[in-house]
């Protein structure tokens, strides 16, 4: 069915008027088949589409321009207008600017507590059905402009992706189409929050001027409505025929006598009218004036009129009032006003029962909140009563937010700043709240602790922390958190440090060193510190929402309190990157499953290894229980997909068919059916009871993630997945036809994942976004951003209200599933390094950090970083020397290789052809040429003079992992996931021989000063090979993993290592092992080591960001090449308030126990 909109229908009469015919000609009578649905469809009603668009073709009207469609309406923010009073002629302005002026910005101007809020909420209400779209957003919090403007521009984009400019002219340029494309009504309210005292725009808020000047200078057919106290400085000039104002004045006497007929106070005319004008007849005033006279006046309102007419209620602006209001108010009930203000947004009764210290203020605090309510000072959000606390949020009006804000700064000020007087509320209040949600902290920390940092500086500050360590017995609060933020806020170098026996609360100390700070017998409680983690690879929510876990590249999970972004505790669970993770559903156990082969089962209460499997031979892609939580099933690198019992451990069945890596497995919810995909381009559908293949669908590229919708929904019976191109397909499980195709990503996608109840899907890529889309009408609903690299992972809660995200910049974040806001953001940090090459005269080191991006360069002798070149780019997997040593060669995610100059580190050259990740670089021997090797399984030569690609080489089956060229550069071999490794005439370029022997990929290669090739692969073998046979004639059965190896140039000696195995180094002329060096710092994943040119020594990278020096003769280290860690030396001996996990992270850091 289809209808005309308001628009539309006037658009269709003015064409009937230009043709000359009636709404009833007979043309018209033709398309629409009677005289009846002419006349319905004319006047607006419901016909058939098809009838509809005919009757559009005929008149010659874009039937999409006449059609009515169900309008976009997002008013969550917007004000629930309860009892609204008066305001009937201003409504019928504003509505008449809006709908028959068409004004392009209509601003609503007045005093704070005039109602302006109130006004526009009703009048968005009032004209949604008007617009197509109408959206409602708040500057309460002063946003950034950038934030505002792509949220809006997700709105508006609806029904499809949005794809966001990447600069702000274009994002504004975009919003103007949509304006002028569609009939959109966009209101902000309290524009003053942007606004400085001198009327100019706050740091960070410039852009909402040039929105203005867009918006009221150019041509298009929608309306910006405005809510402020004060007239934002471009209005004056664009005032006329596209702008107007409104002023709001006071409510008239008879809509003024509403807000007191509800306390059912009585008066005559008169008083009322001298109440009303003496108080200007302002909404807020009145009903806090209304609460006064029946609770402290017992309802005398000749009592109140006496007060008045002596001059003891004078009333300027609303602030008099609230000054008045505020000093009536007990210090109980103050210091609920300030957590109020505080929390910036509506908060529960149990966190501002948490965040009180008296057990007294807690006990009361109900009856409290009673009291502010009937003072008409608090907001009760909730459809609830007030006793029902555990759904209840309080908060406060915004005028008694700013007014309550800035006593409390003021307060703050004068303890800091007065030496005789006690930090009483610098000990009760926290100035930001490190465990808040991420948007809220962000607004503490620019509306309060930068006001009290600008106003009291650092020796107010110093002085105010040498009182607080004075005080004896030391007392339990906020103010030494409050005063290390402080310091932290104004960049003071903290080195060295005494803040022991304290108790530092709410401390946000995550981007700050602390060099031999003194924590010793310190709380800690509910302080934020960095975290130890490195590219996240899975995530995973228990079955009670409460727990989350991820886990990283190396092999190590961690569990956190979803609620706080507390770590509760992580162990190192395997060799190797974990892909997978997946709860039991009765929440009991959790499983992993890693690229070093097995799957693990664990005690969620206490991280306890229950079982450990070998299941992949080639790395376990994916896990997934089934809904009775007695198998497992798993896919990997082996082609194959596993079902394993859960108690035993034991493999039932093992599932063949698919030809390439298995990437992702799920479960029907009936648990029949255990689905599969692959690079093979194919999802498969098994019989869990016979292992029978029942079904394939073949996909048109690599499918890299499936899911099955949830049971008992409207979704039930269709499997979802994605891949490389970038599209998400949804399937029907039970015939294998596809229902739809949903565009949306400019990159493959990685990971998809349904919400619990099947309305939601979430998918996340190389793109680096997440997008949130409908399954019942496969739009998107909004777009996330603010990652930095791809994303391999994305869950939802079980209540599908939070959605968690990991990517490959070392960042999980938590997002609000209906705001489409990021609640957590959990940034890892881990600074693995690898030594690259020595200089030739050996004084210098050149190392990569590929959690930095960032190339050192190293003093040896003075152990000195004397550059440090910015990569300038996420992504980057390997680095590579020309031979030279004037430039080196990154291989990066992005499907390039940069060229940079090693003298300024700049990027000079950019060479693209690869459609996936490049894995590694080489140069020849000569530097003129340089040889890629990539995960879309080719191998390419590039000119460099020229950066043309001369030839591309096919071959493997799976990506390259390894190349390495021999001396005279005339031959090189690569390296594969297939096992395998092939060797190439570069000049040809053919491939001259295939060497198969290794049973898993091959991580190493290196040639001999003779011509045999040595390979090193996870299977745990190092194999040597004679290039003239291809014959393999040995092979060194290790005990690990092999990750590297390297080759003396001056001497047969051969060193190589893996996951924790400290180095070996084994003489090739005895098969004799040398020497076995043990340091302190572990090789991590993307570690490396390297020969010196004279073949003297080795440099190590470590896990903790040291290249660490040792003499090969005698196996000794000699010199340690480091930056210092961000805790380095940190005393937390006897700290209270973090759990052995954050001690554990600490110490990893830097940190120290002394005793």
């Amino acid at each position: 069915m289809a209808k005309a909109s308001k628009r539309g229908q006037q658009i269709l009469k003015d064409k009937l008027r230009q043709l000359g015919l009636s709404q009833t000609a007979s043309q018209v009578l033709e398309r629409a088949g009677s005289i009846g649905v002419a006349k319905r469809f004319f006047q607006g009603d419901d016909i058939r589409q098809e009838t509809f668009t005919q009757i559009c073709e005929f008149l010659g009207v874009d039937w999409q321009e006449a059609i009515a469609r169900t309008p976009q309406v997002d008013l969550k923010e917007a004000q629930q207008v309860g009892n609204f009073y008066g305001r009937t002629a201003e409504l019928q302005q504003l509505e008449q600017w809006v709908i028959s002026d068409r004004y392009q910005i209509v601003t609503i101007l007045g005093m704070g507590g005039m109602g302006k809020t109130s006004l526009a909420s009703q009048l968005a209400h009032q004209l949604k059905e008007e617009f197509e779209f109408t959206i409602w957003r708040s500057l309460r919090n002063a946003p950034s402009f950038e934030s505002i403007l792509t949220d809006i521009l997700q709105f508006l984009s609806h029904p499809q992706p949005l794809e966001l400019p990447d600069n702000l002219p274009a994002q504004l340029d975009l919003l103007m189409r949509y304006l002028d494309a569609r009939r959109c009504l966009l209101v902000i309210d309290n524009w003053e929050s942007i606004l400085s005292d001198r009327y100019y725009y706050r740091s960070g808020c410039e852009g909402y001027g040039d929105l203005i000047r867009y918006i009221g200078e150019r041509s298009h057919q929608s309306c910006l409505v405005m809510t402020s106290r004060e007239a934002p400085p471009e209005l004056s000039r664009l005032m006329g025929d596209k702008v107007r104002s409104l002023h709001l004045s006071g409510l008239s006497q008879q809509d003024g006598l509403q807000i007191f007929a509800r306390e059912s106070i009585a008066a005559n005319d008169a008083e009322w009218q001298e109440i009303i004008t003496h108080y200007a007849g302002n909404p807020l005033a009145l009903k806090i004036v209304a609460a006064g006279i029946r609770d402290l006046l017992g309802g005398d309102v000749a009592q109140m009129l006496a007060l008045m007419r002596e001059g003891g209620l004078t009333f300027g602006d609303i602030q008099d009032l609230l000054h008045r209001q505020f000093l009536r108010l007990s210090e109980a009930e103050q210091e609920v006003m300030y957590w109020l203000a505080i929390a910036r947004e509506p908060i529960s009764i149990l966190s501002l029962k948490e965040s009180l210290l008296s057990r007294e203020s807690k006990q009361r605090l109900i009856a409290t909140l009673e009291l502010l309510k009937k003072r008409s000072l608090i907001e009760v959000i909730a459809k609830r009563s007030l006793m029902e606390v555990t759904t209840t949020g309080f908060t406060l009006q915004p005028v008694v937010m700013e007014y309550v804000n800035y006593q409390f700064i003021e307060k703050i000020c004068q303890e800091i700043n007065c030496t005789e007087q006690k930090l009483n509320l610098l000990h009760s209040h926290a100035l930001i709240e490190a465990t808040a949600k991420d948007y809220i902290h962000d607004v503490q920390t620019r509306f309060i602790l930068q006001s009290v940092a600008d106003k009291v500086g650092y020796q107010a500050i110093a002085a105010a922390l040498t009182r607080l360590k004075a005080e004896i017995p030391p007392k339990q609060g906020y103010a030494g958190g409050n005063l290390l933020n402080l310091l932290c806020y104004l960049h003071i170098d903290l080195t060295g440090y005494d803040f022991s026996n304290l108790s530092i609360w709410q401390a946000d100390l995550r981007e700050v060193e602390l060099h031999r700070v003194n924590f010793s017998n310190c709380d800690l409680a509910k302080s934020a510190f960095r975290v130890t983690f490195s590219s996240v690879m899975a995530t995973a929510f228990s079955p009670d929402g409460k727990i989350l876990a991820t886990s990283d590249v190396r092999g190590w999970i961690y569990f956190w309190l979803v609620a706080d972004g507390c770590q509760l505790f992580k162990t190192e669970a395997h060799s190797e990157f974990i892909f997978a993770l997946a709860f039991s559903h009765d929440g009991q156990m959790m499983a992993s499953g890693s690229l070093d082969r097995t799957i693990k089962l664990w005690n969620v209460q206490t991280g306890e290894c229950l079982l450990a499997m070998e299941a992949h031979a080639l790395g376990v892609a994916s896990i997934a229980f089934s809904p009775d939580d007695r198998l497992i099933a798993s896919c990997g690198g082996d082609r194959t997909v596993k079902l394993t019992e859960v108690k035993t451990g034991k493999c039932l069945m093992t599932l063949e068919g698919h030809e390439q890596i298995v990437r992702s497995v799920a479960f029907s919810p009936d648990g029949q059916m255990v689905s599969s995909c692959s690079l093979d381009h194919t999802i498969k559908l098994w019989n869990v009871q016979t292992g029978a293949c029942l079904r394939t669908i073949v996909d048109s590229s690599a499918v890299y993630s499936l899911a099955f919708a949830p049971p008992a929904h409207s979704s039930e019976g269709l499997l979802a997945s994605a891949g490389e191109d970038g599209l998400i397909k949804i399937w029907d499980a039970s015939t294998g036809q596809i229902v739809s195709a949903i565009a949306g990503h400019q990159k493959q996608i990685w990971a998809i994942a349904f919400s619990a109840d099947g309305e939601m899907l979430a998918s996340a890529g190389d793109d680096e976004t997440v997008k949130l889309w409908s399954v019942s009408t496969g739009e998107v609903i909004r777009t996330l951003y603010g990652h930095k690299n791809r994303i391999w992972s994305v869950a939802f809660s079980p209540d599908a209200k939070v959605l968690v995200s990991g990517s490959e910049d070392r960042i999980v974040k938590l997002w609000d599933v209906e705001t489409g806001q990021c609640i957590r953001t959990i940034q890892g940090y881990h600074k693995a390094t690898k030594p690259v090459v020595f200089s030739h005269d050996g004084d210098l080191l050149f190392s990569f950090s590929y959690e930095e991006q960032s190339v050192r360069v190293w003093d040896i002798q003075n152990a000195k970083c004397l550059r440090n070149f910015d990569l300038g780019t996420s992504g980057v997997m390997q680095v590579a020397f020309s031979p030279d040593q004037q430039t080196f060669a990154c291989g990066n995610y992005d499907h390039t290789i940069k060229i940079f100059d090693t003298k300024n580190g700049t990027c000079s050259q950019i060479l693209q052809g690869h459609s996936t990740w490049v894995r590694f670089v080489i140069f020849s021997p000569n530097g003129e040429m340089l040889i890629s090797g990539s995960g879309d399984r080719t191998i390419k030569i590039w000119h460099l003079q020229t950066g043309e690609c001369l030839h591309t080489l096919c071959g493997h089956t799976s990506p390259i992992q390894a190349l390495a060229i021999d001396a005279n550069g005339e031959t090189f071999a690569s390296g594969s996931w297939d096992g395998t490794i092939k060797v190439w005439d570069l000049r040809s370029p053919e491939c001259l021989i295939t060497l198969a022997g290794h049973s898993d990929r091959i991580e190493s290669l290196a040639f001999s000063q003779e011509g045999m090739l040595i390979s090193g692969s996870v299977d745990r073998t190092i194999k040597f090979w004679n290039l003239a046979t291809g014959i393999c004639t040995g092979t060194l059965q290790c005990q690990f993993p092999i990750w590297t190896i390297a080759l003396s140039s001056t001497s047969p000696i051969l060193a190589f290592c893996g996951y924790a195995s400290g180095v070996k180094l084994w003489c090739l002329q005895t098969h004799q092992y040398l020497n076995n060096l043990e340091g302190d710092s572990c090789l991590g994943y993307m570690g490396d080591v390297i020969f010196s040119a004279d073949g003297q020594f080795l440099a190590i990278g470590g896990e903790d960001g040291t290249n660490r020096l040792w003499y090969v003769q005698t196996g000794k280290s000699f010199k340690l090449l480091k930056i210092p860690k961000p805790y380095e030396e940190m005393n937390i001996n006897g700290v209270r308030g973090l759990t052995d996990a954050q001690k554990s992270t600490l110490k990893a850091l830097g940190a120290v126990e002394e005793v």
